[in-house]
């Protein structure tokens, strides 16, 4: 288990390959967007190392939404594999997949998109509506999103 990391260690199933090659092709395309357009110094000044709770909080419901996108397409293939495995088929995954998908799916929604999403409404509107002007300690407030 521990050691050199071989290219015979990724499995070789073409739903893992797939999406492994397609989340590749994604990031290194929004990388090349954002280079494209110049964007890398503004990212960095107004929102990488913003200490604004209103940018913070949107940073917040940001990645609670990529993340509800991530566990929308784990419920649609437990829905699908469900679907599929009727009677005295297996459905298309195999089933250690499934129970690793179904944890996932678990950990991705509570950690990843109900704590994130309720983060980033409280850091955008509760200091809008007690009348404050910032949260205290705003560097500590951006420390946790980043953390």
């Amino acid at each position: 288990m521990l050691g050199k990391l071989s290219i015979e260690s990724i499995p070789h199933d073409p739903i893992v390959l797939t999406t492994l090659i397609g989340a590749v092709l994604g990031g290194l395309g929004v990388v090349a967007l954002v280079t494209k357009f110049k964007l890398w110094g503004y990212l960095w000044k107004e929102w990488f190392t913003s200490v604004d709770h209103k940018k913070i909080g949107v940073m917040y419901l940001i990645v609670a939404f990529v993340m509800l996108l991530r566990g929308f397409s784990d419920a649609i293939m437990m829905r699908t594999q469900q679907a599929l495995a009727v009677g005295g088929s297996e459905g298309y995954l195999p089933p250690h997949h499934y129970d690793q998908i179904f944890t996932a799916h678990g950990v991705i929604m509570i950690f990843f998109v109900a704590m994130p999403l309720i983060t980033g409404l409280m850091n955008l509107a509760v200091p809008l509506q007690i009348g404050a002007r910032d949260v205290a300690f705003p560097f500590v407030n951006s420390l946790s999103f980043w953390l």
